[in-house]
């Protein structure tokens, strides 16, 4: 049985999708998240396990611990002045 999307009833498809996540004026930005994307509105739905592995990095992040996960992370500094 196919799943609709919760938003628009559309059809869902499995995509690669990146989250960003702004956290106190930084980007934590997440690259190759498995998730599953309507094609017509675009809303992505991650399963469980993706859910906690997001959950854990943010808490890493915010506590200056981030390092090799299995997903592709880093951060940018929104605060920052943007050079030329």
């Amino acid at each position: 049985m196919n799943q609709k999307c919760p938003v628009c009833s559309g059809e869902l498809r499995k995509d690669i999708i990146k989250e960003d996540i702004w956290i106190d004026g930084k980007l934590l930005v997440i690259d190759n998240l498995t998730a599953k994307v309507c094609v017509h509105c675009g809303e992505s739905i991650v399963d469980y396990n993706t859910m906690q592995k997001i959950e854990n990095l943010i808490d890493k992040f915010k506590h200056n611990m981030i390092r090799a996960t299995e997903f592709i992370a880093y951060e940018i500094d929104a605060t920052a002045p943007v050079s030329a």
